[in-house]
């Protein structure tokens, strides 16, 4: 039955755009059932959208829930947490409106940086699978604005502090976290990627990290004598023990005191830091950070010595006043021309 309404419709259109040639001797008769097919059209389509065809099967429904859709790039574990989180809805009727609800709540317990990074993941969810054309309904968060966060404090330490961590990290009957540090410290890299630095990623004068939070690998140059000292620790494996709780110690005995929230990444934030102070350039810390964008690396330009200085010089109070000394010396000068001429004649 379906069928026979596409041909039948088909058959009208195919009918009511086909020339008539002007010549024809049944150019009347042909003017004439156009006319009439043109007004009968709007009357059989409204029929078949308010007519159920019981015959008709059943339009296909997507019925897979946020959980089972599977995204084998990104991380299963974190995707299964925040779909259990969302009540794990049927994916197809998942809307905007639900992630605005979800939000709200979520705010309620968590910062909201976290639930922006929840956010940027479920919309890579369905983005990805919409481009391995295993979705079709939509993104339904494409259009939907993050919240907006302000800038944290980021510490850092100074030279004092970075020599008593040190120190006291040298003294520990294990090396391990004194090593991870020092390497977070000489090389910007995250915790993570230098508590699980390999032997085999270690060479003359520089370490490779694998695995990083942009999945891509970054080599990084270090001192010699750092690099021969990590490589006498061992020769194949992981190079270091979980050392978290022990940076966490020395944190507290050496007595630094950091913002909520902000640990081991206070070394990365020192390394960047340091990195513009002493003169870097902010694109070669873009790689060695190995940021995406260098949105993320422009919060460290204010530490460089010579950020800015152009608003010192340019500005137009400055402007202003440079224009006022240039009248204020012509009028004096004319002065004392003046004072000159009139002693002349006298």
């Amino acid at each position: 039955m379906l069928l026979l309404r596409l041909l039948f419709l088909g058959g009208i259109h195919d009918y009511l755009n086909h020339p008539v040639r002007q010549n024809s001797h049944t150019l009347c008769l042909h003017l004439e059932r156009r006319a009439r097919l043109t007004v009968l059209l709007p009357a059989v389509l409204n029929h078949l959208a308010h007519h159920h065809d019981p015959h008709a099967p059943e339009p296909y429904r997507d019925s897979r829930r946020l959980h089972p859709l599977k995204v084998w790039s990104l991380r299963e574990s974190r995707y299964g947490s925040l779909a259990v989180a969302l009540g794990n809805p049927v994916a197809e009727t998942f809307t905007a409106q639900d992630w605005t609800e979800y939000r709200t709540r979520r705010l309620q317990e968590v910062k909201a940086s976290t639930v922006n990074h929840e956010h940027a993941y479920l919309k890579a969810v369905f983005s990805e699978l919409e481009r391995l054309a295993l979705w079709h309904k939509g993104n339904p968060l494409a259009r939907m604005r993050m919240v907006r966060t302000d800038d944290t404090e980021r510490a850092y330490l100074d030279d004092a502090q970075v020599n008593a961590l040190l120190d006291y990290l040298r003294q520990l009957p294990r090396l391990d976290c004194y090593y991870v540090t020092l390497l977070c410290l000489s090389t910007g890299a995250r915790w993570s990627e230098a508590q699980t630095l390999r032997a085999e990623n270690v060479g003359q004068d520089r370490v490779t990290y694998v695995a990083t939070k942009s999945g891509k690998d970054r080599t990084i140059p270090i001192a010699p004598d750092l690099a021969a000292q990590l490589r006498q620790r061992r020769r194949i494996g992981r190079l270091f023990a979980n050392a978290y709780k022990a940076f966490q110690t020395a944190i507290q005995e050496v007595g630094i005191d950091l913002p909520n929230s902000q640990l081991t990444h206070v070394l990365r934030h020192t390394f960047a830091s340091h990195f513009m102070m002493n003169g870097g350039n902010i694109l070669v810390l873009q790689r060695i950070l190995g940021h995406q964008s260098i949105t993320m690396t422009m919060r460290y330009a204010h530490f460089a010595p010579d950020h800015l200085e152009d608003a010192a010089r340019l500005n137009p109070v400055v402007t202003r006043l440079k224009e006022s000394r240039t009248t204020l010396r012509i009028a004096r000068g004319g002065s004392c021309a003046l004072d000159s001429e009139d002693s002349k004649q006298g």
